[in-house]
């Protein structure tokens, strides 16, 4: 409401400290013209399995029309009620091009930088709502509809900018909006171009007899569509609490009680870092498996930590499966987790704890890189240190179920010399059994 520099001069400023001093009329119509709504919405609801084309009442539509026939009728502005009035641009054209860019404006920048990052923000998460849940189901939705976030981006950020030339406010697909026309029929974006061209009469010829329309009908109708967007929340509450989804519930109940008794930027921050942080948390953590043949088989080899009863290790060597990419952010601890492999055989292991594992079991490493899709430049450099302390520890190393040799990950591999420490090609094979017979044949040259 722009009010937050004024609260910050006051002093401590609380919701609904100024609830006695309201006035009268603007709730009575306000919150009026929202239950008004409200009732139309579950009517409807109620309404549409035996009359289906009640969804085409113009519910929303009526309520603007005759709150604006009542101000005029009644003088309620001359008591008070606050009313959108003229409506004028900024220069004589309806639509004229102005170019937002210029050098003038540069100094508005840092201070519309953080309202406009919010209304970004807000905006496409919007989108992102609306997209997924018209695409949930197709009784709800639009049969056949694909979202990506990707091209998302890149249309709203078009639309805007385009917009911005034409001193356009900033649009975003709205999730009550876009669900009403999926239910009205709507199955292509033509809808969306009617819809645009209407706005279009409405604001060139129809604007005038919209003089006395009260603002808080206005708001009562953005009320709505913001009752729309968590009208679904229930659902997903039941949903968390049915499979313990604890870290979720506390996660949306910080950004809930941050944004509606603090601020909204403090709720997006809290929700944008706190997300950030859980996926660190995530991509950090490396989840290399030791693993063991299965006890009656030939060439099966399974994670010995998960299944220890059924699988046997392979004397003087260490099997080891690296079952993701190597990034700069997951390589940071492998060496360690590697250390705890060699000394206890699981990761599980206190590092305090001593040796359990004698060196003799690790004189063969054999490394399973077949989850290793993608590699950069940091995991490839713990990559060939850890190599390089094997062999300078007279270790042998093998690498398995290698990716194919026009790959990222071998090109890579070859560049930064792991291949040539290994000792060559013949330390590269298609699957662990064949490892494990090289690892029998003493006389491998060593480099």
């Amino acid at each position: 409401m722009g009010l937050s520099d004024r609260a910050k001069h006051d002093g401590l400023v609380t919701h609904g400290a100024a609830g006695i001093s309201c006035h009268a009329l603007t709730c009575a119509v306000s919150f009026g013209s929202f239950a008004i709504i409200m009732m139309f919405r579950t009517l409807k609801k109620f309404l549409e399995p035996r009359f289906p084309s009640v969804v085409f009442f113009p519910d929303q539509l009526l309520v603007v029309i005759f709150s604006a026939i009542f101000t005029w009728k009644f003088g309620w502005a001359e008591q008070g009620l606050h009313i959108l009035g003229d409506i004028k641009g900024a220069g004589n054209q309806t639509f004229g091009f102005r170019w937002p860019f210029q050098w003038s404006q540069l100094d508005h920048i840092r201070t519309a930088m953080s309202t406009s990052f919010i209304i970004s923000l807000l905006g496409f998460f919007e989108s992102s709502i609306a997209a997924k849940g018209l695409r949930s189901t197709v009784q709800d939705g639009i049969e056949g509809m694909t979202y990506s976030p990707n091209r998302e981006l890149v249309a709203l950020g078009t639309a805007n900018i385009l917009g911005g030339c034409f001193m356009a406010l900033p649009s975003f697909g709205g999730y009550g909006r876009s669900k009403l026309s999926a239910a009205t029929g709507g199955k292509t974006p033509m809808s969306s171009i009617f819809l645009c061209l209407i706005t279009v009469i409405c604001i060139v010829y129809l604007l005038p007899y919209f003089y006395y329309l009260p603002m808080g009908v206005l708001s009562a109708v953005i009320s709505v569509v913001s009752w729309s967007l968590i009208e679904e929340c229930p659902d997903d509450i039941r949903f968390f609490i049915r499979i313990r989804g604890w870290s979720e519930l506390i996660l949306m109940l910080l950004i809930f009680v941050s944004t509606v008794f603090y601020s909204l930027y403090l709720g997006i921050a809290l929700g944008m870092g706190l997300s950030i942080l859980q996926v660190i948390r995530h991509a950090t953590k490396p989840r290399i498996q030791i693993l063991g043949k299965v006890s009656g088989t030939d060439n099966r080899f399974e994670n010995a930590e998960l299944h220890p009863e059924r699988v046997e290790f392979i004397e003087g060597c260490l099997i080891v499966k690296i079952p993701e990419p190597l990034t700069f952010a997951n390589t940071g601890d492998l060496k360690n987790r590697l250390r705890r492999l060699e000394f206890y055989g699981t990761n599980a292991a206190h590092p305090a704890l001593p040796r359990l594992r004698s060196p003799e079991h690790n004189r063969n490493m054999i490394f399973d890189i077949h989850g290793v899709t993608s590699i950069d430049g940091s995991g490839v450099q713990v990559l060939s240190e850890i190599v390089q302390e094997y062999i300078d520890q007279d270790v042998r190393v093998f690498f398995c179920r290698i990716p194919r040799p026009e790959s990222e990950v071998f090109r890579l591999m070859v560049k930064s010399g792991i291949v040539d420490i290994c000792g060559g090609m013949t330390h590269f094979v298609e699957s662990v059994d064949e490892a494990l017979k090289l690892t029998e044949t003493p006389h491998i040259h060593m480099e």
